[in-house]
């Protein structure tokens, strides 16, 4: 019974403790030390590296992060699961059992990647050779933990505008390394509010702590996305108004001429804020196992006519789907200029510059200011770019409304893991197979807590409903 419960409370925590398939690579039945593991500034940033790998693993920004929340939230006249996998049906048909292994999954794989990045921040700092190297790496680490419980409250607690944040229970908080499988692993959940206070003190380090520059890596304006993003859900309208405006301001980052550019891509562009890297040998792309056709997707997420009508004539945005055998697929997970190519290869884009100008967009709508352009300039942008307005400035929209802006959000970024959270911080409706209509702040719209957890972890308590 013991060892089951060392092997059960390892999961609970991604025990594993780093490593890029190399030294790093610890399990609970033999382990290497953390003072060997991580006493050399390479070593650590191998493990940092290491860390990023886990944020792409198929369970997180891979797949799961995306493509559950996606059929999670959408409505049946919208998209339909198409596939024999059980666990996923479940998700999309709001029935989900304690048991499902693709929930689970994603608890574990988010826990294995916060106990990453809390062993790089645990390294003494007198191994480096200057304080600016140690700072950056923190900032990174600290960047990854962000993003892991983000996607962890989004999910396992109540929306930030639902009830209480304050009391809510969302998931447990863990900022210390996990090196020890023992009873103390017994963390209860902390609150909606007290997560998203940990992401925010988070994603403001990262951004005070990072460099202009990184690479395909973390740097400062990526932490300003996300930060805006995070305030979004929160309904802090200035904040992410603030942050939002500082990534388009920084002239890092630019619209490509082509939406399509933004999908199918081997490497980032002039649109891409930040993305998940996917090579022959490395990294996961589950997005495109479900949502792509055959003969590499496995054509599982249907879209429906529903969601097809939504697109004006002319839209270049409504181009982006691909006639099957199974139905409509979403072409933004696979490579239909090119059918040989594997698109199970390709990068996930996880932030890029259109969500910025849409969330300013409605900031500003919201708040009644034109911080850093009107709300009708940053969504004539967005429409001009999809071929909308004749690419005329007398052809443009004079004004906008909160609902065209939101309607131009959904059309932009959709299939792309942003479904959810905005049927949450909107509070809109979704449907089901069985249910024509499903309030966004319903028990079951909320994943239940793994039920292996609950086994072995006397102080998690269950959601509602399940």
């Amino acid at each position: 019974m013991k060892k089951q419960l060392r092997i059960i409370l390892g999961l609970f925590l991604g025990l594993t403790m780093i490593g890029c398939e190399d030294l790093l690579n610890l399990d609970p039945q033999a382990s290497i030390s953390d003072e060997i593991a991580l006493s050399t500034p390479s070593n650590v940033q191998t493990a940092l590296v290491g860390a990023y790998g886990a944020l792409g693993s198929s369970s997180t920004y891979g797949g799961s992060y995306i493509y559950l929340t996606e059929v999670f939230a959408a409505s049946k006249d919208e998209l339909f699961w198409n596939g024999t996998f059980i666990d996923p049906g479940e998700i999309y048909n709001k029935t989900i059992l304690e048991g499902n292994g693709f929930v689970s999954n994603y608890w574990t794989g988010s826990y294995n990647t916060i106990n990453r990045a809390n062993n790089i921040l645990a390294v003494d700092s007198g191994i480096f050779a200057n304080a600016a190297t140690k700072a950056r790496i923190d900032a990174e680490a600290k960047f990854i933990r962000a993003l892991s419980y983000y996607n962890l409250v989004q999910v396992f607690g109540k929306a930030y505008n639902d009830g209480n944040p304050s009391q809510n229970p969302a998931v447990p908080l863990v900022v210390t390394p996990t090196r020890v499988v023992d009873e103390t692993l017994q963390v209860p959940r902390a609150t909606v509010k007290e997560v998203y206070d940990q992401v925010v003190a988070d994603l403001l380090e990262a951004k005070a702590n990072l460099p202009a520059s990184n690479g395909f890596y973390a740097n400062t304006y990526v932490a300003s996305g996300f930060l805006a993003r995070v305030y979004m859900a929160m309904g802090n309208y200035q904040a992410a108004l603030a942050e939002a405006n500082r990534v388009i301001a920084s002239g890092e980052y630019a619209l490509f001429a082509e939406i399509a550019e933004n999908y199918s891509r081997t490497s980032n562009g002039d649109e891409t804020i930040f993305a998940m890297q996917v090579t022959a040998t490395s990294g996961s792309n589950d997005n495109a196992v479900f949502f792509a056709p055959q003969p590499y997707g496995r054509a599982d997420i249907r879209i429906e006519e529903g969601h097809l009508a939504l697109y004006e004539e002319g839209d270049a945005r409504g181009q982006l789907f691909i006639q099957t055998s199974r139905g409509v697929m979403s072409s933004k997970y696979a490579v239909p200029s090119d059918p040989t190519a594997d698109p199970r290869r390709r990068n996930i884009t996880v932030m890029r510059l259109a969500e910025m100008h849409l969330i300013r967009a409605e900031a500003n709508f919201r708040l009644g200011s034109s911080v850093g352009a009107s709300p009708v300039a940053d969504i004539n942008a967005i429409r001009a770019r999809a071929g909308l307005g004749g690419g005329l400035e007398s052809d443009d929209l004079e004004s906008v409304t909160l609902d065209q802006i939101l309607r131009e959000r959904k059309l932009e970024l959709a299939f792309e893991g942003h479904l959810f959270a905005d049927l949450k911080r909107l509070q809109q409706t979704t449907s089901s197979p069985d249910k024509a209509s499903i309030s966004w702040n319903d028990n079951s719209l909320v994943f239940p807590i793994p039920a292996r957890e609950i086994l072995v972890n006397l102080n998690l308590t269950q959601n509602p409903g399940y």
